[in-house]
């Protein structure tokens, strides 16, 4: 696998702290206004996180994660204290903190936030840790996260763009715009975007992939609003993401305001199952929020709202879920999955893009005439995978998603 070289708009992103565009680009729209790292006001006798931060005794460490979650998670204010003594290690510490009680869909709100340590948060999130970092030695080898990309015909003979996106990790951006702007050549008339497997990661990716199904149209309405705890009001004010016809945030090939390949398309075909999640579901919502039809073919996604940043202190990873996301139209209460408007089962083996795929069936026949597929569901149905074609199937955990850009440590 190739090394990507370091792209010095990735060190100027991170010296702004923010996901998308405050450092460049016109009129798009982008991340939140940068935050100011000043005092959160705190809830308990703890005080500020910062005090604790560094100091490695295991009473600190626990210091700063009772103070860091009353700062930044989004149920800061529903956590039910527990004694901290009770707790060996702060993992154990930090689960016990979570808030598990059930939301508006009857599932528990926290099945996401997550503590690790910094040396597998690298393994599980290699983009992440480099952008903290500001190492270029921690950059990954860049993966083939959109391995198929081909125009397909319909059985009416419709052109359609078919790509395979399988993560949104760094590099994925440029991947996909390489891959819209082959699609575009091929005059087609409908995209298959398939997300099957596609965990999530970056959001300023899902922010770019959603641009470039769209058109003029679409321009400075909002992709996604980021809604953060009430002592975060200022950030919740400023944090709408929006659709733009420019590049937003750069990695290593196109730079910032550059043109996207833009297929001004009314509809698309998305195929889904539940491993599709965090930004995979804000490609969904946020085009649905604007009125694109989206045709969603297999089964429901994984139902993950929320986001985050990374947090490092001795040693440890923190991820405790800080926002939820609403499209255009306020809606992001999906924790329970976006439900497929063709229910097809997937078949574990065939390649995910051949013939024989029953997802990319479902959808060609939709494109032709405007109905699912006979039956509440079709295909082979297998507790296995189906085969990802020409890449290993993705190891994203389904937590380590719908990630904003770390701010550097102080």
């Amino acid at each position: 696998m190739k090394k990507l070289p370091l792209f010095r708009s990735l060190s100027a992103l991170s010296a702004c702290a923010i996901l998308l565009t405050a450092c460049g680009g016109g009129g798009g729209g982008g991340d939140a206004a940068p935050r100011t790292d000043g005092p959160i006001p705190p809830t308990t006798a703890l005080g500020s996180s910062f005090q604790y931060e560094g100091l490695c005794d295991l009473d600190t460490e626990k210091k700063f994660t009772r103070a860091y979650l009353d700062e930044v998670y989004l149920w800061y204010n529903e956590i039910v204290e527990v004694d901290p003594n009770r707790f060996g290690s702060i993992p154990d510490y930090f689960d016990a903190l979570l808030v598990r009680t059930l939301d508006n869909n009857g599932v528990p709100k926290d099945r996401f936030s997550a503590v690790l340590p910094t040396s597998q948060a690298r393994e599980v999130l290699p983009a992440a840790a480099a952008a903290l970092s500001l190492a270029p030695g921690l950059l990954a080898d860049h993966t083939n996260t959109v391995p198929v990309v081909k125009v397909v015909t319909s059985p009416a003979g419709r052109r359609a763009g078919y790509i395979q996106f399988n993560d949104h990790d760094f590099g994925a951006q440029d991947d996909l715009i390489a891959a819209f702007r082959q699609i575009r050549a091929g005059a087609v008339q409908d995209l298959v975007l398939d997300l099957r497997f596609n965990s999530g990661g970056f959001l300023y990716i899902a922010q770019a992939a959603a641009s470039m199904v769209t058109g003029p149209s679409a321009e400075g309405k909002v992709f996604e609003r980021l809604q953060y705890n009430d002592k975060r009001a200022q950030e919740t004010a400023d944090s709408a993401l929006l659709f733009s016809s420019r590049l937003q945030t750069a990695e290593t090939q196109n730079p910032v305001g550059t043109p996207l390949p833009q297929l001004n398309l009314p509809r698309v075909f998305v195929l889904t199952s539940s491993r599709t999640c965090s930004a995979s579901e804000s490609i969904i919502n946020s085009l649905r929020g604007i009125d694109v039809q989206v045709v969603r073919v297999g089964s429901t996604t994984c139902g993950k709202p929320y986001g985050f940043r990374q947090k490092n202190n001795c040693g440890l990873a923190y991820f405790p879920i800080e926002f939820k996301g609403t499209n255009a139209k306020g809606f992001g209460d999906y924790t329970a999955g976006i439900d497929p408007t063709c229910e097809v089962l997937d078949d574990a083996t065939v390649p995910a893009d051949s013939p024989a795929d029953p997802l990319l069936n479902g959808a060609l026949k939709y494109m032709d005439t405007g109905t699912c597929p006979a039956g509440t569901a079709t295909g082979v149905q297998s507790s296995a995978q189906p085969r990802v074609t020409g890449v290993a199937q993705p190891t994203r955990p389904a937590w380590a998603g719908r990630l904003l850009l770390p701010r550097p440590q102080r």
